[in-house]
């Protein structure tokens, strides 16, 4: 009864080792009765010849038994158990090359699709033209310093004059400091006028066109598009950075 309980721990233990318990029966009976045919291993362990060749290459291949001849005879011989420690070191080698691989590639391309990442710039959409307007009441409205892009020729494909001018008055009672570089168009220039005192307006050069919106605001990037009527809002730090000073390259060359 005790070399029972020995042997079912014995076994448990080498399954930990990822032997499988026809290899494990088939490396003790060798390691019991010396280098055996495989008739001789079949009786002694009573497994079957064919299970037992499969058995016989995974323990060669684990280095835990090798193979000789004596006259026309196959012998094989269970390699002494020290050679289980080469086991253990192929699989030290193979958890760390995961390891590699989890930390170099898994994990930087996971945290890419993880909306919860900490650094990652938050996305949001907006469609329709009450989404437009949520951008401003919500997010732009927010902020006393506010620099963009765009053209009220494509802002007027989805709004009003009498919209826009509206707006006006929401940026003076907020104290929102507006400069905007707009396309060279009778309708912008007209815009630039009525908005005198309330936003800093310059223009590009007549050949250069705008079909869409660009604003920044604290470390967000809003991205409106009349001609689909959404708009993309970015909030991340270093994109709205460099936006920003891609912008004031611009102002100060006009």
């Amino acid at each position: 009864m005790e070399k029972k309980t020995i042997s079912e721990k014995l076994k448990n233990a080498l399954l930990q080792l990822e032997l499988t318990e026809k290899e494990i029966l088939c490396y003790l009976t060798l390691l019991e009765f010396g280098s055996s045919t495989i008739q001789s291993i079949s009786r002694n362990s009573g497994l079957n010849r064919v299970t037992l060749y499969v058995a016989i290459d995974e323990l060669k291949g684990k280095g835990l038994l090798s193979e000789t001849k004596k006259g026309k005879r196959r012998l094989f011989v269970a390699e002494s158990p020290d050679s289980l420690k080469k086991i253990l070191t192929k699989k030290r080698n193979a958890l760390h090359a995961e390891e590699k691989v989890l930390e170099s590639f898994i994990l930087p391309t996971l945290k890419a699709f993880d909306i919860q990442q900490e650094n990652k710039p938050q996305i949001k959409f907006f469609e329709g033209i009450e989404g437009i307007y949520k951008v401003y009441d919500d997010y732009v409205l927010k902020y006393s310093d506010v620099i963009s892009y765009g053209s009220y020729d494509s802002v007027l494909k989805v709004s009003t004059e009498k919209e826009e001018i509206d707006f006006f008055p929401e940026l003076v009672k907020r104290k929102i400091f507006f400069r905007s570089i707009l396309e060279n168009t009778e309708l912008n220039k007209k815009f630039a006028q009525l908005s005198l005192g309330i936003m800093h307006t310059k223009f590009l050069a007549p050949e250069q066109k705008i079909s869409a919106d660009i604003l920044i605001f604290g470390s967000t990037v809003a991205l409106i598009s009349y001609d689909k009527v959404v708009a993309t809002l970015i909030e991340d730090e270093s994109i709205a950075k460099s936006m920003k000073m891609f912008f004031e390259f611009m102002w100060e060359k006009l």
